[in-house]
């Protein structure tokens, strides 16, 4: 029974850290719709309203690369508790300092407290998932931010163009003050599922030993903030996300120029069939390994834009969301997991932030070069061109990660 128990994956920890991690996003993503929308109400230009948005990303990509090495050398629970608390204040402010400079002061902090928060909840997620079936769990853990992403955005928008602004902030606030309490309430719980922080600040830059196969890696001062063993992934998801930020960012334009208003639909597709294919993602990788995950993942991302590059109606637009949560939100799952599942558990916070780096750093080159091939050939035309980068990131790792991929048992190591 006790071995059984060690297989578990819903465990009172998991459904905790994933009430956690839903109440955390869902509050993230209606501030990330919503908060535009309030800022315009306010005043804002156009390039103000990009500025805020931006800023917020290029603040939260930055602390990811240190994220790891402070979740490492001083826990998880507290840098969890920290961030989390960050991003409440920052919410609740937005509603107190209705002003446009102030907000975007506000939001360079919240980025802070999201990339230590985020990073830290996934984090620990690696840290209490048993690992005969850690794919698996790291696919349910993520299905709360699918969640979060298929309802979030229409209420945040809903609230914000209806009852008001400050009701959407108010809800936003709600969930990640729910969070907040969430996490101090177990933080004694989940303190003792979780790696213990490092003892010494030097050995921050010890790398990990490598397996007998691998040759020995010289160790460098990047070692205390980059795990090398995460790398590949994080490269291949930089690539994959290329695509996804043309999606997030152009297709309600793209839909619009095609005579499609209303694209809401697209974005529920791609909610529904990651949520499906996320846990058979999971159980396939334990059982079988990267390989046919890897190559399914990154062809059905191409796919879906090929799809919406020639979508002309929403059933077309729906389908190509479809295959886009059976790409992306595969994808996601598929090298998350193989980037922090056979660290050492001391090392597990610098592969999480690797991987999220690299994961911002993809949106945020996407929404630029899709930009600048959309304002020169088109949006269909650039929807085909960015369907290279999903398919190089599938040639890059058969390539580059080919004895990653070969892998039949890919958490052997951590059993």
């Amino acid at each position: 029974m006790a071995k059984r128990h060690m297989h578990e994956i819903f465990t009172r920890d998991f459904v905790v850290l994933s009430t956690i991690n839903l109440a955390v996003f869902f509050g993230f993503q209606m501030i990330n719709v919503g908060l535009p929308i309030y800022v315009a109400q306010l005043g804002a230009d156009a390039f103000t309203v990009g500025i805020i948005a931006s800023i917020f990303t290029v603040t939260a990509t930055i602390v990811r690369v240190f994220a790891g090495a402070i979740l490492d050398r001083f826990g998880r629970i507290g840098t969890m508790v920290s961030g989390i608390a960050i991003m409440a204040c920052m919410v609740v402010s937005y509603a107190v300092f209705p002003i446009i400079g102030v907000i975007i002061g506000l939001r360079v902090v919240h980025g802070l407290g999201w990339g230590l928060g985020s990073t830290a909840t996934s984090t620990i997620a690696a840290d209490i998932i048993p690992k005969k079936r850690f794919a698996e769990g790291m696919g349910y853990f993520a299905l709360t931010n699918a969640v979060s992403g298929a309802i979030a955005p229409a209420l945040s928008i809903f609230l914000v163009q209806g009852p008001g602004a400050v009701y959407m902030l108010g809800v936003s606030a709600g969930f990640t003050i729910l969070a907040l309490a969430l996490s101090i309430a177990d933080a004694k719980h989940l303190e003792k599922r979780t790696a213990p922080a490092i003892a010494h600040p030097e050995s921050l830059a010890e790398p990990p030993k490598p397996r007998p196969s691998q040759p020995q890696a010289s160790a460098g001062a990047l070692d205390a903030f980059f795990e090398r063993q995460a790398l590949l992934p994080a490269m291949a998801m930089l690539l994959v996300n290329v695509g996804f930020a043309s999606i997030t960012t152009f297709v309600a334009l793209h839909a619009a120029a095609q005579g499609v208003p209303e694209i809401a639909g697209c974005f529920i597709a791609y909610a529904i069939t990651t949520v499906i294919s996320r846990p058979f993602i999971g159980r396939t990788i334990d059982r079988k390994g990267y390989r046919g995950p890897s190559i399914f993942a990154t062809l059905c991302a191409a796919a879906s834009l090929l799809v919406i590059a020639v979508s002309t109606s929403l059933p077309m637009f729906c389908a190509g969301g479809a295959l886009g949560g059976l790409g992306i939100g595969s994808a996601m799952g598929t090298f998350q997991a193989m980037a922090v599942a056979t660290v050492p558990p001391q090392r597990r916070g610098v592969a999480t932030s690797t991987f999220f780096v690299f994961f911002d750093l993809g949106i945020a080159i996407g929404s630029f070069i899709a930009g600048i091939i959309a304002n020169a050939v088109g949006y269909t035309a650039m929807y085909q061109i960015i369907a290279i980068f999903p398919i190089l990131a599938c040639v890059f790792f058969l390539v580059a990660g080919k004895e990653r991929l070969a892998a039949t048992r890919p958490n052997a190591e951590l059993e």
